[in-house]
């Protein structure tokens, strides 16, 4: 019986053997034998597909000409972009600061609007209105938003939402003739170290008027007269369209107070009783034909220097004197505590017919780089301000800028001045301001420097329209504080 048992369990060890078997090259493993890899199943060792290529796609971005030379600095910039990203085409639209506005608008109404575009604080709630605004926190790159500074993040947002990356944030007072001011009794250094009252500017603009001289000239033609009011409402008490309690600030008493201050100067024939363009009441400062000039920024203190160099060459601006600029801050009235009018430019996403959730990622990616890091630093080199990013600010970092010492402290004073916008205001309450500010106050304050409208009558047009858009209890009657 053993026998028969040995030989059936031998019997069944060949069976086993015959049945695993089936290449005598194989090799076979025994219990003793070391373990060996097993080859993965074949679907688990495949080559992976190759990524996909990525998708061609266009960018299009309106902007004016931030700098003399954006347009280049641009085109430089795109290059580079497309050396990292080849599938993605970037186009231009070119503006004057004249027409961007206008222009951008239109093609926005019409569903055409560029993917980024360049708008100043004040102009966003426009088209968030429009809906074609758009939130960039989805689209940027991850962690892209701790790089900028969150009090210029600040002017980018409404109702708690960023709609665009700051690119700078300027700062808009004066500018004069240095040995004109002197020449008129006016202490200069002083004036940039600690400010000056608002008679102190009446009684240096009227000793620096002479018979081919304005002792004050502003830039106050079309769009420009905005920031006329936004500028020296400052000095008046007024620091944004709205007060801290979310009122509109320009029915306050501080208007009429700024609306009577401009009547004074135009009557008394300090200053002109007509529009001046923009960049006329720069050549009269370079002619000698204005002691004091406005809307100023730091950046004008190299035009200046630059129309210095071409005298001798014949490349200046014809008729052109020897100027040593000054920045200045704007006169404070009574009662006022002084303060600078600063806002924020920068880039913001819009919504167009060619939106998809892939091309807004790429729109993302491009705004971001345009206004960070070396881009940040070229830009506002040339405009003598601070980046409003760290990586702008660590690519400016030694920069050499030839600013004058004495202009570079009085603009970095201005600056520590500016207050933010109050928070809590609504994309229509930007909006309603916008309206009112080019529908109303700006033709209205056309009529005041032709002598066509007197400044109650001119104050009292604001108001009713005010009252329609924000309703009375919306509007500061009073006296701001």
């Amino acid at each position: 019986m053993k026998k028969f048992f040995a030989l059936l369990l031998s019997l069944c060890m060949i069976l086993s053997l015959a049945a695993c078997g089936g290449n005598n090259d194989q090799p076979t493993s025994t219990p003793d034998a070391p373990k060996q890899d097993t080859p993965a199943p074949a679907e688990d060792n495949k080559t992976p597909d190759p990524e996909p290529a990525a998708e061609e796609d266009t960018i299009v971005i309106m902007a004016p000409p931030v700098t003399g030379d954006y347009a280049d600095l641009l085109a430089g910039w795109i290059a580079d972009f497309q050396k990292e990203y080849p599938h993605l085409k970037v186009e231009v639209i070119s503006t004057a600061w004249d027409d961007h506005s206008s222009k951008l608008s239109t093609m926005a109404l019409s569903g055409e609007a560029p993917d980024i575009a360049e708008v100043s604080y004040g102009a966003i709630g426009t088209y968030v209105e429009m809906g074609v605004a758009m939130d960039v926190r989805p689209y940027l790159p991850e962690g892209a938003l701790e790089d900028y500074d969150q009090n210029a993040l600040d002017y980018m947002t409404l109702d708690n939402t960023v709609y665009g990356l700051p690119l700078y944030l300027t700062i808009q007072a004066l500018g004069g003739n240095r040995q004109m001011m002197t020449e008129a009794g006016v202490d200069v250094d002083k004036i940039q170290a600690q400010g000056w009252t608002y008679d102190e500017f009446l009684k240096a603009i009227e000793a620096g008027t002479k018979d081919d001289t304005y002792g004050f000239v502003f830039a106050n033609a079309a769009v420009a007269t905005g920031d006329f009011v936004s500028i020296f409402g400052v000095g008046a008490g007024i620091t944004a369209n709205f007060t801290k309690d979310l009122k509109y600030a320009y029915t306050s008493e501080n208007m009429k107070t700024l609306l009577s201050s401009v009547e004074t100067m135009v009557s008394s024939g300090w200053m002109p009783n007509y529009a001046v363009e923009a960049g006329q009441r720069l050549v009269m400062l370079q002619t000698g034909n204005a002691m004091i000039t406005g809307k100023a920024m730091p950046l004008f203190e190299n035009n200046i220097n630059k129309n210095n160099a071409g005298i001798a060459t014949g490349e200046a601006v014809e008729g052109s004197i020897e100027v040593e600029y000054a920045f200045l801050p704007v006169p404070t009235m009574d009662g006022v505590t002084e303060s600078c009018f600063g806002t924020v430019d920068g880039m913001i996403m819009l919504r167009n017919n060619n939106s998809t959730e892939e091309h807004l990622k790429n729109v993302g990616l491009f705004l971001n780089y345009v206004c960070s890091g070396q881009r940040a630093a070229d830009t506002v080199n040339q405009i003598l301000l601070a980046c409003v990013c760290q990586s702008g600010r660590d690519a400016q970092a030694g920069a050499d800028l030839g600013q004058d010492p004495r202009n570079a402290e009085a603009s970095t004073r201005c600056i520590g001045m500016v207050q933010a916008p109050p928070t809590g205001v609504t994309s229509e309450q930007a909006a309603n301001a916008k309206t009112l500010m080019d529908e109303t106050i700006i033709p209205k304050f056309q009529a005041l420097l032709a002598g066509e409208i007197s400044a109650q009558a001119m104050y009292d047009e604001v108001c009713a329209r005010a009252f329609d858009l924000f309703g009375q209890d919306g509007c500061e009657t009073g006296v701001i504080k």
